[in-house]
């Protein structure tokens, strides 16, 4: 299933409805990294979030994390949680597909799994962390 996209500043913005339970899924692009939301049945609250990947190096980056806390904007990934699928280099919306299932929802990138967000327990599951922790568990292959 195609997402329905919505070009937002050149920044990755993709809404879709599942079409089994309706749910609302978005990915949407910071200046840092691109996060997954589910939205709860009444659409005006994040359920739970997923990271999908970052858009800059996560290794060479140099951040301000209190500037990035003070935005409300979610943490950008850090090195120690970083991997080789972490840092998806040129990503556009193009490069994006979902799956919905009753249980779940799958994102993918160039045709590559790289999110499962559990509909049921609320837990996300991404290819680009290293180890479990404050961004979600590792997806296992």
């Amino acid at each position: 299933m195609k997402p329905s996209s919505i070009n937002k500043d050149d920044k990755i913005f993709i809404q879709s409805s599942s079409p089994i339970n309706g749910q609302i899924l978005i990915i949407e692009e910071d200046d840092y990294s691109v996060w997954c939301y589910i939205l709860d049945k009444n659409k005006s609250e994040i359920e739970f979030s997923g990271f999908l990947c970052s858009v800059g190096d996560p290794t060479k980056t140099n951040l301000d994390l209190n500037k990035i806390k003070d935005s409300g904007l979610p943490p950008p990934l850090i090195a120690k949680y970083a991997n080789e699928y972490s840092y998806s280099k040129n990503l556009k919306e193009s490069d994006i597909s979902i799956k919905w299932f009753e249980t779940k929802v799958e994102i993918f990138i160039k045709g590559e799994k790289y999110l499962l967000m559990d509909l049921e327990d609320k837990i996300s599951y991404s290819k680009g962390l290293s180890m479990d922790g404050p961004y979600g568990k590792m997806l296992s292959k």
